[in-house]
C-alpha cells in the first residue's frame, strides 16, 4: 500500500486501468507523464487552437507543481511527527523494558552469623545515603530507606549523627563509622587496613542498626548534588528562618533570607548543611533536612520529564561514591517517578532521649520502637528482625542496654572516660524486651510536612 501519492495520479478522473486496455472509448495512462504526452500530441483544429493547448499545460503543470508541492510538504511533517513519536517511545519503551531491575543483596537476616534468605519480599529495594563532613569525613547525614517498585512506596529514615552505636572507638557515634574505617585504611596493623570504608560502615554502624545489609548505596558529593538541582531547575522552598553562618576551615559562607524563593543548588546545599540556630540541635536540623528533600521530590515528581532522567542518572554516576551503575540509577529514577507525593515518606530514629556520655552528647535509641520501625518501613524481608538480630546498645537511669550484652571495648573504652563521673560505674545489661517496655518514650515519626 503506498503511503504517498494519490489514487488519481496515474489516471484521469474517470479512468480505470484494465489490463492496458482502453474502456469507454478513452485512452489508458500508462504512467505520471502520460498527460503531458497526450496534450502535446497533434489535435484536430475544431478539438482546440494553438494558444488555448499552451494554455492548458501551464495552468496543469502549475496546479500539477502545487500539488506535488503540498504532498511533498505534508510527507516531511508527517515524517517529522513519525520520529518524534518513535523517539519519545522508544525512550519510554527503553526504560520499560530494556532496563533490566538492580541486583539485590542476598545476605537476609541475620541471626549470630546465620542469615535467614529465604522470603525476599518482591521489588523492595534498600539503600544508604550519607553525606560526608568536607573536613573531618564524618557521616552528618545518615539516611537509609526502602523503595517498594511493586506497591510504589518510597520509605526514608535519618539517623541522628550523635546516635549511640556498639563500635569498638572510642566516640562511639554513628557518624564516626565511616570516618573512622576511612582514616585507617592505609594504616599497616590496623583492623580496617585495606578494607574500603563504605563496607566497613555498612556492617559497623547499618548493618548492626537494621539486622541485614542495603542492597545499595550513594555517598553524596555535595557538587553533584548541586548539579542535580540545578539540572532540574532549581527547588521551590519557603524557608522559616534566616541563615547566617560563615566557616574559613569549611569554606563555607551560608547568607540566605527566610521565604520563598527558588532555591539553586548551591543553596539547596547550604540549607542541608545549616545547623546553627536549631533550638533542637540535630534532630531539629533533620527535619529541616525532611522538609527540604520533600520539596526536591515535589519538584522531581512535578516535572517528571524524560530528558531530565539521563542527565541526573550521569551526574550521580559520574560524580558520588556508589555501587550503582547509569541503568541502574535510570531504573530506580523511572520507578520514583511514578510515585505520587504521598507515597513518599521520611522518618527519623526513634529515641528514648538524648544525653551525655563522659562529656560527650548522645542520642540514645529507643529499641523498641525502632525495631518496629525498621519493620515496618525498611525491612526488604519477610523475616521480622528482632533484637537478636541486630547489636545495639542505649542508655536508661545509670545502665547501658545492649542486645549483645557487651559494650564494645567496655565503658572504659569511650572518649574522656573517668573513674570519677558517675557514668563510670554504669552496669551492661542484656537487652530484653521487659527492659525498655515500661520505658517512656520520646519518639520522632513522620516529622515532614
Amino acid at each position: 500500500m503506498k503511503l504517498f501519492g494519490s489514487k488519481n495520479s496515474s489516471r484521469r478522473s474517470g479512468e480505470r486501468g484494465v489490463s492496458g486496455k482502453e474502456h469507454s472509448g478513452e485512452k489508458v495512462l500508462k504512467n505520471d507523464t502520460d498527460w503531458l504526452d497526450e496534450l502535446t500530441q497533434p489535435q484536430a483544429p475544431a478539438a482546440r487552437t494553438e494558444q488555448t493547448r499552451s494554455k492548458s499545460v501551464d495552468e496543469i503543470v502549475a496546479a500539477r507543481n502545487k500539488k506535488s508541492k503540498k504532498k511533498k510538504t505534508g510527507k516531511v511533517i508527517l515524517i517529522i511527527l513519525l520520529v518524534i513519536a518513535l523517539l519519545a517511545g522508544g525512550v519510554y519503551v527503553a526504560l520499560e523494558y530494556f532496563i533490566d531491575p538492580p541486583e539485590q543483596n542476598e545476605e537476609g537476616v541475620n541471626n549470630n552469623n546465620v542469615n535467614h534468605v529465604d522470603g525476599r519480599k518482591d521489588g523492595v529495594y534498600t539503600f544508604l545515603v550519607a553525606g560526608t563532613d568536607q573536613i573531618s569525613n564524618n557521616t552528618d547525614t545518615i539516611m537509609v530507606g526502602s523503595f517498594d517498585t511493586v506497591n510504589g512506596k518510597l520509605n526514608i529514615v535519618s539517623i541522628p549523627r550523635d546516635t549511640l552505636i556498639n563500635i569498638q572507638h572510642e566516640v562511639k557515634k554513628a557518624n564516626a563509622a565511616y570516618h573512622y574505617a576511612n582514616y585507617y585504611k592505609d594504616i599497616e596493623g590496623s583492623s580496617y587496613y585495606g578494607t574500603d570504608p563504605v563496607t566497613s560502615m555498612r556492617k559497623e554502624l547499618v548493618k548492626s542498626m537494621l539486622g541485614f545489609d542495603v542492597d545499595k548505596y550513594v555517598l553524596v558529593n555535595l557538587k553533584a548534588a548541586e548539579e542535580v538541582v540545578d539540572a532540574i531547575g532549581g527547588v521551590e522552598f519557603d524557608l522559616p528562618i534566616d541563615m547566617n553562618f560563615d566557616s574559613k576551615n569549611q569554606n563555607l559562607h551560608i547568607h540566605l533570607n527566610k521565604g520563598k524563593q527558588t532555591l539553586s543548588g548551591e543553596q539547596f546545599v547550604q540549607v542541608m548543611r545549616f545547623r546553627s540556630s536549631y533550638a533542637g540541635g540535630d534532630l531539629e536540623r533533620i527535619e529541616m533536612q525532611h522538609k527540604l528533600l520533600r520539596a526536591l521530590a515535589d519538584q522531581m515528581l512535578t516535572l517528571g520529564n524524560v530528558p531530565n532522567i539521563s542527565k541526573v542518572a550521569q551526574i550521580v554516576a559520574d560524580n558520588m561514591q556508589t555501587d550503582m551503575n547509569t541503568e541502574n540509577i535510570i531504573y530506580f529514577i523511572k520507578e520514583f517517578l511514578k510515585l505520587d507525593k504521598d507515597d513518599i515518606q521520611f522518618l527519623t530514629m526513634p529515641k528514648l532521649n538524648t544525653g551525655s556520655v563522659f562529656g560527650y552528647s548522645y542520642v540514645f535509641t529507643d529499641i523498641d520502637a525502632w525495631l518496629k520501625m525498621v519493620n515496618d518501613s525498611l525491612n526488604p524481608w519477610t523475616t521480622e528482625v528482632t533484637a537478636q538480630n541486630v547489636d545495639i546498645i542505649t542508655y536508661k537511669d545509670g545502665s547501658f542496654y545492649s542486645t549483645t550484652g557487651e559494650v564494645n571495648g567496655g565503658v572504659k573504652s569511650f572518649l574522656s572516660y573517668s573513674d570519677s563521673d558517675p557514668m563510670a560505674s554504669a552496669q551492661i545489661v542484656l537487652y530484653t524486651d521487659s527492659n525498655t517496655n515500661t520505658q517512656s518514650k520520646d519518639v520522632d515519626t513522620n516529622d515532614a510536612a
